[in-house]
């Protein structure tokens, strides 16, 4: 019985997550340009947080989050307030249009997934969803090792 060779089955994936990755971030960034993943943090908080919490979660810059910030308050989907008892402090929060444009995005991006899975066909994505949830629950209990440290 030939021995796997991991180590190319490792290269071998990271080239095709890394091809995913780029066709997914090009379209993402030329749509969205990080407004969604703002959105996604504010929404995972409960609806509040600072422009530089904002800036962390999504992982974009200083500079760049207060260029979403316009752009998602022109659109109506933010708004900006300066704390009551620092007014230096402003929290950004979700209004109400915003959480409904997002759920409108949502339902349209489960539309175009259920379009792109049924070309997947059922049993690949079935196992495709298995192998993603492993790979989280491999991932989660190696974090926790990590943290365990």
């Amino acid at each position: 019985m030939e021995d796997t060779d991991f180590h190319e089955l490792g290269r071998q994936l990271i080239t095709e997550f890394g091809s995913m990755h780029q066709r997914i971030s090009h379209f993402a960034d030329k749509t969205l340009g990080g407004e969604m993943a703002v959105m996604r943090a504010l929404i995972l908080a409960g609806g509040s947080l600072t422009p530089s919490e904002l800036a962390n979660r999504a992982w974009v810059s200083n500079a760049r989050i207060a260029n979403i910030l316009r752009a998602l308050e022109t659109k109506g989907w933010v708004e900006r307030e300066h704390s009551k008892t620092d007014r230096r402090r402003v929290h950004v929060t979700v209004t109400d249009k915003g959480f409904h444009d997002l759920e409108i995005k949502r339902r349209e991006l489960e539309d175009r997934t259920a379009a792109f899975l049924e070309q997947l066909g059922e049993t690949d994505t079935q196992e495709m969803v298995r192998l993603l949830r492993r790979f989280n629950e491999i991932i989660d209990r190696n974090q926790e090792r990590r943290d365990a440290e």
